[in-house]
């Protein structure tokens, strides 16, 4: 069966049929799933009930898998975080600060990784546990939203480097560096990425933006930050969004490097958890 994928959003995002992840893929099908991913960005993998040796071979297939060194976010497994509500035995998550942080973090639009170098390139999410009516996640086309900018507003910013840091995200929320451990202080300080990037595959250029992104290097941290806001609430208008709505066992798989996203809010009753890995660029970007 040959892998099929069906366009959802107006610009990006669509859904994939012809594939069980169940089963290890072929290196064919990973490199067709690399091509998707370049022209639609966002991946729907419908019920798809695997665990976490199956998450696991799936990802290892388009990179070394991410460490996953955050302590606040443990799960005991190296490349997997969890979010939601519950732990593998259905048990209430404890209520740390720093985790609750976190979560609330998530709300903020952002990409995967940027605040590490190398960045993150591709993220799998796995949903293993819903609600009733589970919240959806976000995603915003950034290829699009450069597309949108007019020319000379492009000459001006193509080549700028921004800084990223998860303290100046974090900080969006009312968290300080002193809520961090030692351990994650000591493995994430601030790093440059270039505020436009090239997707290697289709020669495309896009915004590269987060929660992380703190100011502009050479630029007054204000008139930079002030940019960032501005190219942020461009990117995210309703015509470059779409919502991915969550189904039992639905893997979604996505490309950091042109598109950004959030999750939506969810406080009720019922359990939740989602399985969350990914793959980091080869070299610093």
């Amino acid at each position: 069966m040959s892998l099929r994928f069906e366009q959802l959003g107006k610009t990006f995002v669509a859904s994939v049929s012809g594939i069980d992840l169940r089963r290890p893929i072929s290196t064919e099908q990973q490199s067709t799933l690399e091509k998707a991913l370049a022209k639609y960005g966002v991946l729907v993998f419908r019920n798809q009930p695997i665990g976490d040796d199956e998450q696991q071979a799936f990802i290892e297939k388009f990179g070394p898998p991410m460490n996953t060194t955050l302590k606040e976010l443990a799960t005991g497994h190296p490349h997997f975080y969890d979010i939601g509500t519950v732990d593998d035995n259905g048990i209430p998550t404890p209520e740390i600060k720093a985790r609750q942080m976190y979560m609330l973090a998530n709300q903020l639009w952002h990409t995967d990784g940027s605040q590490v170098q190398p960045p993150i390139r591709l993220t799998a999410l796995h949903a293993r546990v819903l609600p009733p009516e589970p919240p959806p996640t976000q995603f915003a086309d950034m290829h699009a939203a450069w597309n949108a900018l007019p020319d000379a507003q492009k000459r001006e910013i193509d080549g700028l480097k921004v800084e990223h840091s998860i303290y100046w995200s974090r900080q969006k929320i009312g968290m300080g560096v002193d809520d961090f451990s030692d351990e994650t202080r000591e493995q994430r300080a601030p790093v440059d990425h270039p505020l436009v990037r090239t997707h290697p595959l289709t020669g495309r250029k896009s915004l590269y933006l987060a929660s992380h992104a703190s100011h502009v290097i050479g630029w007054p941290i204000d008139k930079g930050r002030a940019l960032i806001e501005e190219l942020t609430e461009l990117a995210t208008q309703p015509q470059f969004v779409f919502s991915v709505d969550w189904q039992p066992h639905n893997l979604v798989m996505w490309d950091n490097r042109w598109t950004m996203h959030r999750a939506t809010p969810y406080s009720g009753d019922h359990p939740r958890k989602m399985r969350w890995c990914a793959v980091r660029e080869l070299e610093p970007v």
